[in-house]
């Protein structure tokens, strides 16, 4: 008879995993020739919770007369009925891994996945991006020897009846005659996720290189902050605060540098303006070089007064530090003009305004844009 052994899957994201566990599954679902067969469900989640997100689905499968162990670090009072709960010591190698084996009459599949503590680059989510290395299989006589080892492994935490009796069911499964139709829809199974799985691998390195373009795209190069393409992206998201600051920040004569000692100079006063912003900016803070010698900033909305207190402390950050050598003796200032923002688009027409003020009186500070066009600043 022609076995085929586990399949391996190298460093797979929990994403893939819960579409093969949900493949298992529904492959379980399908009746046996028409009739009640009983089936055996062990399941290893890392935790309580994880198991709470299937806990209707397996209380289901035990009311219609299937075996299901759950083994998980956490509390098993309150399983639904019919379904018995091995609890995991917290910290053991089994309560960090996640396994799956299912078996009715002459059908079992198998999952066993141990946790690698990596993350994949890419995965949208913290928790879709972990790692693991699995072995899977629909070929039974395999699924039914990583059951006996998955029962192994968990060893006296499970009560002696339910032990029992998945022993039993697992040599009952075994015992059957194997048919040639069955090697074939295993052969097949394997060949259609693996499919499946190279997609999954085309598409994660698909959306990583088009992750690292939109970042680039986004960089503005001379000095690594985010540039206007990225505010465009950023305003239109609904997860970016309602209230904010505004704060548009002006080079105070760069184009003095430039014409004076030329465009490394301007280049890298452009630099060290950016790295002060930088690193007076908080978490939370959107900073963009908006163009030329305007950076624009995105902050909490403090209040009108505190709001003028960063622009004041941003301005004098600016005017403290020096590019560095040989351009260490250029003086540096800035204007902000700053405006509460309630909304889309930004008040740009009242922050050029305030700059023009700032300017004609004496540049280097910072001052509140009115709330009306045509006002005065404060």
């Amino acid at each position: 008879m022609h076995e085929l052994a586990p399949r391996a899957l190298a460093q797979s994201t929990k994403g893939s995993l819960v579409v093969l566990s949900h493949a298992i599954e529904r492959a379980f679902d399908v009746d046996v020739d028409g009739r009640a067969v009983p089936g055996l469900v062990i399941a290893l989640f890392e935790r309580r919770e994880y198991f709470d997100v299937e806990a209707a689905r397996y209380g289901a499968l035990a009311s219609a007369g299937h075996l299901v162990l759950v083994a998980f670090a956490g509390s098993t009072q309150g399983l639904p009925a019919g379904v018995h709960g091995v609890m995991l010591p917290v910290g053991s190698p089994e309560a960090r891994d996640w396994s799956l084996v299912m078996v009715r009459g002459s059908f079992a599949g198998a999952l066993v996945a141990h946790d690698l503590r990596d993350l994949a680059v890419g995965e949208l989510t913290l928790e879709a991006s972990r790692l693991f290395a699995a072995r899977w299989t629909f070929h039974r006589a395999r699924a039914l020897q990583m059951g006996r080892d998955l029962l192994e492994r968990l060893g006296d935490l499970v009560p002696p009846g339910p032990l029992a009796a998945a022993q039993d069911l697992l040599e009952a499964a075994g015992a059957l005659p194997v048919s040639g139709v069955e090697i074939q829809l295993a052969a097949l199974a394997d060949e259609l996720i693996s499919s499946v799985e190279a997609a999954h691998g085309r598409a994660t390195r698909l959306r990583v290189d088009l992750e690292a373009s939109q970042a680039l795209a986004e960089r503005d190069q001379l000095t690594g902050l985010h540039n206007r393409r990225f505010l465009e992206r950023y305003l239109g998201q609904d997860e970016r605060p309602v209230d904010f600051l505004t704060l548009l920040v002006d080079v105070d004569d760069l184009k003095h540098a430039n014409d004076t000692y030329g465009h490394l100079a301007g280049d890298a006063v452009l630099r060290t303006v950016a790295s002060v912003l930088n690193e007076c900016s908080r978490s939370g803070d959107v900073i963009v070089r908006w163009g030329g010698d305007e950076f624009v900033l995105l902050v909490p909305d403090l209040g009108a007064q505190a709001s003028l207190r960063v622009g004041e402390r941003l301005a004098r950050a600016v005017s403290a530090a020096r590019p560095a050598p040989p351009w260490d003796h250029l003086r540096l200032s800035v204007s902000i003009a700053v405006s509460e923002t309630h909304r889309t688009p930004l008040p740009l027409d009242r922050l050029d305004e305030t700059l023009a003020a700032i300017k004609r009186s004496g540049k280097g500070h910072a001052a509140l844009a009115p709330s009306v066009p045509g006002a005065p600043a404060h």
